[in-house]
């Protein structure tokens, strides 16, 4: 009995002295250092716009966020490497949403198989980077403990020209394709290079000159 009362008091005790655990308090993120001494962040590297036209080009902005002990070319470098593959897997989707392949009929067809191979490798030439910016974070983790990381960004361009020449040479593909099936893939690939906006710039401008 006096073994049950004494086993009952530590089950008792230790009841009161649990404490429940808090969740997690996220703070907010403060920046500690920028490129150049950079006082803010560029507007173009916020994360909200990423495919716009300007000046006969298409521009594509990337951002990539790594450890804060990582190089700032590095995480540069990665983030304009992803631009390009991202450029094609744009135009990939759009096609896939039209429809275009999307069709029982240009199953097996050597164009779409050339064009969607050209797509997924992502090998586009005529490319440049034209911005980037790094920023190193204090910022908290999914336990809300404080972490340093760098994030960045690269803004990178092709005139429209050279990749609407590069998408038509890899649907071109005449042998054993159907004339019709590539004469529908260029549409909608034109169709999608129209649907790009302009950058907010030129649409502010358009919109005073109205």
């Amino acid at each position: 009995m006096r073994n049950f009362s004494c086993l009952l008091m530590v089950m008792v005790t230790s009841g009161c002295f649990s404490t429940k655990k808090e969740p997690p308090v996220f703070e907010r993120m403060k920046v500690v250092e920028r490129m150049g001494q950079s006082d803010v962040t560029p507007g173009w590297a916020s994360g909200e716009l990423t495919m716009y036209q300007e000046a006969g080009d298409i521009h594509y902005i990337e951002t990539v966020t790594m450890s804060g002990n990582a190089r700032p070319e590095a995480c540069i470098t990665a983030a304009a490497d992803l631009g390009r593959v991202q450029i094609l897997r744009q135009v990939q989707d759009a096609l896939t949403a039209s429809g275009q392949v999307a069709e029982t009929a240009v199953g097996g067809d050597p164009a779409v198989e050339r064009l969607m191979a050209f797509l997924s490798q992502g090998k586009l030439s005529g490319v440049k980077l034209v911005a980037r910016y790094w920023e190193r974070r204090e910022e908290s983790d999914e336990s809300g403990t404080r972490v340093l990381r760098i994030m960045c960004a690269s803004r990178i361009a092709i005139p429209r020209s050279m990749l609407e020449s590069q998408l038509r040479a890899a649907t071109n593909y005449a042998g054993g394709s159907n004339a019709s099936i590539r004469r529908k893939l260029l549409d909608a690939q034109k169709q999608f290079l129209d649907s790009v906006s302009a950058s907010p710039s030129m649409r502010q401008d358009d919109e005073q000159a109205e």
